[in-house]
């Protein structure tokens, strides 16, 4: 996978992105809408920063894909 550094990026990379993003957007929804953060708030912005983060890193970085003809090697032949 071409990351979004890449003169150009693959698919894959940009839907990462976008979901990374869309992450951070519920969990600023969510802080906005509580008064007081409480303890359930804190777990579920704690569970999603770090997600939103790694998700993002991968995405700029590019997770490598398999080789093209690896599933066609046929066993015994």
């Amino acid at each position: 996978m071409n990351g979004l550094t890449s003169s150009a990026p693959s698919q894959s990379a940009i839907r990462l992105t976008v979901s990374g993003f869309l992450l951070m957007l519920v969990q600023s929804t969510l802080l906005l809408m509580s008064p007081a953060l409480g303890d359930d708030a804190g777990t579920v912005i704690w569970t999603l920063t770090p997600l939103a983060i790694s998700v993002f890193v991968a995405a700029l970085i590019g997770i490598p894909e398999p080789a093209e003809g690896h599933w066609r090697q046929r066993h015994g032949r």
